[in-house]
């Protein structure tokens, strides 16, 4: 049985456990490594059982403890042509470090896990999402930073048994928010982050396509609440007809989380 933990999710630093019978990967180390320790600890996960860290892309809050993760976890580091080179030049990575590129639609294999990286337009150069399949039935994707839902990116989340989508902002909220003009611009457009509507409208999309599993992220502490990202997707799934926790499993990733979801 494949594990799930979202362990960071938000503009203060991402970073989600993927596992299963063979050992685990990580989606991006955008906290320190001593919490990232203390959180896979905390859920008796062994850090030695981890085999690679898959990277989306440059932004702090997604690479911040990713230097000393890998100083103490020398694992190989999975990331677009584009994001090695970002890393390589922030200093982060150098050669020491074992990494494996993977470019638009192309696939890596950990033993029993195959990884798949899709790209976004979020603004930065070669920013992906990855989807990750455990076995027969038990494929998962962590999909953040999208700035839009592509038709090539659904293509790929189709038929997954879970499926990780940033529900960012509401779009009124962040209208009216302390943030400048320039930043709300930026999150709104299309190299920026998805509204919740249109995560909603993804998810009743990926619902009807076989996916019964969700886990809503990267919500704005600034922009958006819980209370609306999960209303605007349960709205979405009933108007499939969908029920929760009949038709469905509804999840919100916490800025710390603590919740394993088995898959």
């Amino acid at each position: 049985m494949a594990k799930f933990f979202p362990m960071f999710s938000g503009s203060d630093g991402n970073s989600t456990y993927i596992g299963g019978a063979s050992g685990g990967l990580i989606v991006d180390v955008g906290v320190s490594y001593k919490r990232i320790k203390q959180a896979l600890e905390n859920a008796e996960i062994n850090l030695s059982t981890i085999k690679a860290v898959l990277i989306t892309h440059q932004h702090t809050d997604h690479i911040k403890g990713l230097k000393v993760f890998l100083k103490n976890n020398p694992v190989p580091v999975v990331a677009s042509r584009e994001t090695i080179y970002a890393l390589e030049f922030q200093g982060i990575i150098n050669s020491e470090y074992p990494r494996v590129y993977i470019d638009e639609l192309e696939s890596v294999q950990f033993e029993d896990m195959v990884v798949k990286s899709v790209p976004t337009s979020h603004d930065a150069k070669g920013s992906c999402c990855f989807t990750v399949s455990l076995g027969q039935d038990q494929k998962v994707a962590v999909c953040t930073d999208l700035g839009v839902m592509s038709e090539e990116i659904m293509n790929e989340l189709a038929g997954s048994a879970l499926v990780m989508l940033e529900s960012n902002h509401d779009p009124v909220m962040l209208r009216l928010g302390p943030y400048t003009a320039e930043l709300k611009l930026r999150i709104a457009s299309k190299e920026g982050h998805l509204p919740n509507a249109v995560c909603a409208e993804s998810i009743a999309k990926l619902f009807c396509l076989g996916t019964n599993r969700f886990v809503l992220a990267h919500l704005s502490e600034q922009n958006n609440t819980p209370e609306k990202a999960a209303s605007a997707t349960r709205a979405a799934l009933m108007d499939k007809g969908a029920k929760e926790n009949i038709d469905y499993i509804l999840y919100i990733a916490e800025k710390e989380g603590k919740r394993i979801i088995t898959v």
